[in-house]
């Protein structure tokens, strides 16, 4: 996939950037996974709480963040140890001697890979800021002087608060590290775009211990110009207290926090990637502050928030989504979840079922915005779909009490056994309207504008109805 500014890519971002010529990129911010161990996952319709109790809160596993010793793991860790050139040669030879085969290192193999691809793409003036917690902040300090050399500048801590739990046996964790290297030995930073105001409290104080230095004057213009901020940072508060810009994701940052970085380390028209966009905090910061930005996220879900929350007054371009119905067969033939994943969130208010192992024939759900009542999807991703397995997906409808069904399939159903099958479901009439209890639609149909004839269904980031053109072809 060429390099392309102002755009976004779904895929594995060292894949991407693999095809990316050097020296692209002016600025790179990740919020990697942090190996802590735990999946997150996506609520919707998190403002209806109550729904919640009635079991009609859908939920998706954004991603997993626990790292195993597997044979993937083995593999990098033997082509890294081999790679006596690669930067991070040392470094991960270092660690598996002294942390040995473990989900640890595997996680760590794995960022030095990508690491290394950032600092590949970024200019000779370019920086990267690491997100990360405690977890293994400390192992991926140690990976980045590796590769960074001697560009480490600054750790940050973000600190915030939240309640206690009861029963602690320990201090709460209420801190982020983010990491701060450049590429080369000069770097961009523009302190008075992110100076600060001077403490109240400290202005007497501060303005004494200068005085016999400056002039009042001299002594005034510096109070009020502030000072570059310290490398704690208080003043930017979880998105979980942030209503106007939560979407839902479980690992957002707020927008203020980006915007920080991006003020201080690039300039109007440079260029920002975030090689783990997720939801887009770090694309849409760029875009208000007139830089260009790249994304990349391996969950086409992801993608799809970005470019239908983030930037829908937008038209963004999205590479290694599949654009036919060739490469939607590809993706099918080569990675059947997450075509069953895009597949349903092709149709307007649909999200992923949790499960995609034992999901009981359920690959998406939705509710008819008014009364919540229940709408399921199943995906096939085959050439030929056998009848029984449309008579299976009624028998979910039925078993689940859903008021209709959407059977999606690569190509249009041209059976008609299959089309009789549909028409016995019966219809669903909400005023004076009908809709199929049980209908056909295509990947193929999507690629030609086509929707399924489905009663308004409920947005399922916020339970109001669903604003269709957003998601027009």
């Amino acid at each position: 996939m060429d390099f392309r500014p102002d755009s976004l890519y779904c895929g594995d971002c060292l894949d991407v950037m693999r095809q990316w010529p050097h020296g692209c990129i002016d600025l790179c911010y990740l919020d990697p996974p942090f190996n802590s161990k735990a999946d997150y996952n996506i609520l919707f319709g998190r403002e209806a709480e109550r729904d919640s109790l009635r079991g009609n809160f859908a939920q998706f596993v954004a991603f997993e963040d626990t790292w195993r010793w597997d044979d993937a793991a083995q593999d990098r860790v033997d082509a890294l140890g081999k790679a006596i050139a690669h930067p991070a040669h040392n470094v991960i030879k270092g660690l598996h001697t002294a942390l040995g085969d473990c989900g640890m290192l595997a996680y760590l193999s794995y960022m030095a890979e990508r690491l290394a691809e950032i600092h590949r793409v970024l200019k000779g003036t370019g920086s990267v800021f690491l997100h990360c917690d405690p977890t293994a902040s400390h192992y991926l300090k140690a990976v980045m002087d590796g590769i960074f050399g001697n560009g480490f500048r600054n750790e940050i801590v973000w600190c915030y608060t939240a309640p206690g739990s009861p029963g602690m046996r320990q201090f709460s964790r209420k801190h982020d590290v983010i990491l701060w290297y450049s590429k080369g030995g000069k770097w961009t930073f523009n302190a008075d775009a992110v100076r600060v105001p001077h403490k109240k409290l400290n202005t007497n104080r501060t303005g004494a211990m200068i005085s016999e230095a400056m002039t009042r004057q001299v002594r005034d213009s510096y109070l009020a110009k502030g000072k570059v901020p310290e490398t704690w940072w208080t003043k930017f508060s979880p998105v979980g207290r942030i209503a106007s810009e939560r979407i839902g994701y479980p690992t957002q940052k707020p927008l203020a926090l980006l915007e920080r970085i991006i003020k201080a380390s690039s300039n109007v028209g440079d260029v920002v990637l975030d090689p783990f966009c997720g939801c887009g905090t770090t694309v849409a910061a760029s875009a208000k502050l007139n830089r260009h930005f790249v994304g990349i996220d391996i969950s086409h879900f992801a993608i799809d928030i970005v470019r239908e929350r983030r930037l829908k007054n937008k038209a963004i371009p999205v590479n290694g989504f599949p654009v036919d119905i060739s490469s939607a067969e590809m993706l099918a033939r080569e990675a059947p979840f997450e075509f069953e994943k895009w597949a349903v969130t092709r149709i307007p208010g649909m999200v992923p079922n949790k499960l995609q192992v034992g999901d009981g024939g359920v690959d998406g759900r939705g509710t008819i915005h008014g009364d919540g009542s229940l709408v399921l999807a199943q995906v096939k991703g085959g050439k030929s779909v056998p009848l029984g397995h449309f008579r299976d997906f009624r028998h979910v409808l039925a078993r689940e009490s859903a008021a209709c069904g959407v059977f999606a399939t690569l190509r249009p159903v041209t059976s008609r056994k299959m089309k009789a099958e549909a028409k016995g479901a019966g219809t669903l009439e909400i005023g004076a309207s009908r809709y199929p209890k049980a209908q056909f639609w295509s990947i193929a149909d999507y690629f030609q504008g086509r929707l399924p004839v489905l009663p308004p269904l409920a947005d399922p980031y916020t339970g109001k109805a669903m604003e269709y053109d957003l998601f027009a072809h």
